[in-house]
């Protein structure tokens, strides 16, 4: 317990913060009275840390921003607020990406830039010196990864048979991993999937049938994914009943939605993937994301592609989600005669 913080309670040296970190951060913010007079870089750290930070679902986010931060602090912290101009930011922009990699520094400048504004929202400065591109970040290439059929072919000759049966409905709908990994059965009616997108919130109808009572490709995943589950059960001296659709052998989902997270989901990936890559001809990994591509890189279509997977533009589609390339029509070619020698 800080010194001045230890006579409003009791005169205690020390006091539970709770066991989960981000509570830990939140409690403390509570506990912690922050005063108007913060002039330093690292106050203003300092109190982003424990105000800002903990608001953030994502475990992954929370810990890159801890660790942006940190960065950010250790060479920036002395430096008033008042002095901090573009010049300063890019030294530091140009410093990190030399030293770390030109991705950590742009993730540091985008906390660094969220900093500003909640400096000018808490009255602690009037200027926000990397507003209207007074400070750019790198420019980096986007990822093109695009998985060929062979490739998913090859890895699904070895992979765990759970993987493949996820894998065949995340062709067919697109989702997000999160958002496959936390469907439950009551998702699925007679006649449609409905997923609800964690990250924006909104819903996709997935029709089972055609106008003609055919099945769906959705329909069919789903064919193969229950088929999965109800074979491991018949193993099972008790079969597991849980109610979400991808589920471990206790029946809980492998995406924790306090952490935002699934590490047991992607043990099991990165030992699938290490095994295609020693016994198979595949050549390059792919990570799970890369499927997501590539069911928006298989459609026909950029609005196909951006409605499938739930894009709020086409722009952002085609940008980051058409990973094939066009198909070229070869042209007519040059006519040469050969010469006479």
């Amino acid at each position: 317990m800080p010194a001045h913080l230890r006579s409003l309670h009791g005169g205690k040296t020390e006091i539970s913060l709770r066991q989960d970190l981000a509570k830990a951060y939140r409690r403390y913010a509570d506990l912690y009275q922050v005063e108007d007079n913060i002039t330093l870089m690292q106050e203003l750290f300092d109190r982003y840390r424990l105000e800002v930070v903990p608001e953030h679902a994502s475990e992954n986010t929370r810990k890159s921003k801890n660790l942006s931060l940190e960065r950010l602090r250790a060479a920036l912290g002395e430096n008033p607020i008042a002095v901090m101009n573009p010049q300063v930011i890019y030294k530091y922009r140009d410093y990190i990406g030399r030293t770390r990699s030109k991705k950590h520094a742009n993730l540091d400048l985008e906390v660094l830039s969220h900093c500003f504004t909640k400096a000018i929202e808490w009255g602690l400065t009037s200027d926000h010196p990397m507003t209207n591109k007074k400070v750019v970040k790198f420019s980096l290439p986007g990822r093109d990864r695009y998985v060929e059929d062979w490739e998913l072919q090859e890895w699904a000759s070895v992979a765990n048979p759970f993987l493949v049966a996820y894998v065949v409905l995340k062709g067919a709908t697109g989702l997000r991993q999160q958002d496959l990994l936390r469907l439950q059965k009551k998702d699925i009616s007679q006649t449609e999937l409905v997923s609800t997108s964690l990250k924006t919130g909104k819903k996709v109808r997935f029709p089972l049938y055609t106008e003609d009572g055919e099945p769906t490709t959705v329909r069919q995943a789903l064919d193969v994914v229950e088929a999965y589950f109800e074979q491991e059960n018949s193993k099972r001296r008790r079969p597991v009943i849980s109610p979400w659709l991808f589920h471990n052998r206790k029946g809980e989902s492998y995406y924790d939605l306090e952490t935002r997270s699934a590490s047991g989901f992607q043990s099991v990936w990165q030992r699938s993937m290490k095994k295609a890559l020693e016994e198979t001809r595949l050549e390059e990994r792919f990570t799970e994301h890369d499927l997501r591509a590539k069911v928006g890189s298989d459609l026909e279509t950029d609005l196909q592609a951006s409605q499938l997977l739930a894009h709020s533009s086409t722009q952002l589609t085609r940008q980051h989600y058409r990973r094939r390339g066009q198909t070229a029509t070869p042209a007519p070619g040059f006519t040469i005669k050969e010469s006479k020698a």
